[in-house]
């Protein structure tokens, strides 16, 4: 496992790249087929890229289907794409910044572990003397990093 400041350093670097990606999902909205869009952008006829295929009309028609449905497989949109003259690209764009996920994700787990402290102190009639913010605020510090913070 990594240490937390190579997991940091990970992470930066991780992050500075999916972020160059967000900009490209804006433009990838609103386009149901990329089948259909890039071949309608060629010129090229549904016939034309069946031949290309070495398929059926109706086989492309259904690939096309499943593409608009979100069913079909990676390896049919590589060799869509090969047809076409393009390269398929695959990946993840997080909604919102790795770190601040990764920020989220510590708050919520130390959140929960606090509360689960602050029970059993108060089932032992003991009392929490520092401020409950603070306290947040030390703990997540202390686990942004941890190989648990992903854990159950």
């Amino acid at each position: 496992m990594k240490t937390p400041q190579e997991q940091k350093i990970i992470t930066k670097q991780v992050s500075r790249r999916l972020e160059e990606l967000r900009a490209l999902l804006s433009q990838a909205k609103g386009v149901p087929s990329w089948i259909d869009y890039v071949r309608l952008g060629l010129g090229m006829s549904l016939t034309q890229l069946a031949a290309r295929l070495g398929v059926a009309q109706s086989s492309l028609s259904s690939s096309i289907k499943l593409e608009k449905e979100g069913r079909i497989t990676i390896h049919k949109l590589k060799e869509i794409a090969d047809a076409l003259d393009c390269d398929l690209v695959y990946g993840f764009v997080p909604r919102k910044k790795i770190e601040d996920i990764i920020h989220d994700q510590a708050v919520k787990k130390t959140t929960a572990l606090m509360a689960e402290a602050e029970t059993h102190m108060s089932l032992e009639d003991q009392k929490v003397m520092l401020d409950k913010n603070e306290r947040l605020k030390d703990q997540v510090e202390e686990r942004i990093y941890s190989k648990y913070l992903w854990d159950k």
